[in-house]
């Protein structure tokens, strides 16, 4: 009964471990570095969780956060593609795996009982106009003008027509770098957004500022990898957290064999450092969780 407690209760913690810092990407949940990583007694002790919160990767300059994560949550539950947060409308289009883009939406136009009437300032050419009526009469959500992405979205009894502007990525796979210099790239919405573009077209390259990488799926998520193959970054929906005394850094290295023992559902694997110490570890599955321990 003791142990049933006691792994309850180490579950719970780290529940809410992983629910405070699973929210934003942009707040880096990797470690802050791979190169020193510190161990406690004769290895690491960890715990490791299947991510099923979204993590966000938000446009600089743009705020999502909140309110706003609560409509978008509630709009995938009730199969919506709309929601609206303090008087603004967001669109939101499945992209990679398990993936969202967010959208803000910015009024042009509306259309009552088949008039279109422009915003105020809005001058509606011809072409746009003939390109509305048509995603009206065809109910289409979403269209495109000249190159420019419009989206229909209700209010009130009137339907508005929209440009769009990027907010957010949310996914359930977060980004480690291997190289915490490399954070601000791997925290950059451009970066998470051409990724998971890649994955939802089969791709196993990307690029981002002209730099290509490439893309390796490998147990619990995708090696990224740099223009010459270098290991780049993660990209898991599996948190492994470091449990113990102070917090100490784990290796990307580890982490992935934690990962692999838990797709394989393998009970132990064997670490060596970068010393070429070897130790084996034991992996116990708990309530929703494991725990991992040298053996």
């Amino acid at each position: 009964m003791k142990n049933i407690i006691k792994k309850i209760t180490l579950t719970i913690l780290l529940l809410a471990l992983v629910s405070a810092c699973a929210v934003n990407q942009n707040n880096t949940i990797a470690p802050d570095s791979q190169e020193n990583p510190v161990e406690i007694g004769e290895g690491f002790q960890a715990n490791a969780i299947l991510n099923k919160q979204y993590v966000l990767t938000i446009k600089a300059g743009e705020i999502f956060e909140g309110n706003a994560m609560m409509a978008f949550e509630k709009a995938l539950e009730d199969g919506k593609q709309q929601f609206t947060v303090d008087g603004v409308v967001y669109h939101q289009e499945p992209v990679g795996e398990g993936a969202y883009r967010i959208y803000r939406l910015t009024p042009i136009a509306e259309s009552l009982l088949g008039g279109i009437q422009p915003m105020e300032g809005v001058v509606l050419s011809d072409e746009l106009i003939a390109a509305i009526q048509k995603a009206l009469a065809e109910n289409t959500l979403t269209f495109e003008n000249q190159g420019t992405a419009y989206v229909l979205s209700e209010e009130r009894k009137a339907v508005q027509i929209s440009t769009v502007s990027d907010v957010a990525v949310a996914s359930h796979y977060y980004l480690e770098a291997y190289d915490s210099a490399n954070n601000e790239i791997i925290n950059s919405f451009n970066f998470a957004l051409n990724l998971n573009q890649a994955l939802e077209k089969g791709s196993s390259t990307f690029t981002y500022e002209q730099e290509s990488y490439g893309i390796l799926p490998v147990a619990g998520g995708y090696n990224i990898n740099d223009a010459d193959s270098n290991l780049f970054a993660e990209f898991s929906n599996i948190y492994v957290i470091p449990r113990g005394n102070g917090i100490p850094t784990l290796p990307l290295g580890f982490k992935n064999l934690v990962r692999d023992a838990i797709e394989n559902e393998k009970t132990n694997f064997t670490y060596t450092d970068s010393e070429g110490k070897a130790t084996e570890y034991q992996v116990d599955e708990l309530e929703n969780s494991w725990s991992i321990n040298p053996k």
